[in-house]
């Protein structure tokens, strides 16, 4: 007897897009250290660049090299 999956069940799959970075040694350490209760280095990696992001993305605020 042979199982084919044609379906996926169970709920959609979020934060699909997946990458590998390195860090310079120490950097997960101090990240462990700032988590808050019940958060993971992905929640706070995933957090992280959302911030980036929308700071990057959003309009120049002065200083060196932002118009």
């Amino acid at each position: 007897m042979t199982s084919s999956k044609l379906g996926s069940v169970g709920r959609p799959r979020i934060n699909a897009e997946q990458t590998m970075a390195r860090f310079p040694p120490g950097t997960l350490d101090r990240i462990k250290e700032v988590l808050r209760p019940g958060e993971t280095v992905a929640d706070f990696m995933r957090e992280s660049v959302a911030l980036e992001l929308r700071r990057r993305e959003g309009p120049p605020v002065g200083g060196p090299g932002r118009a």
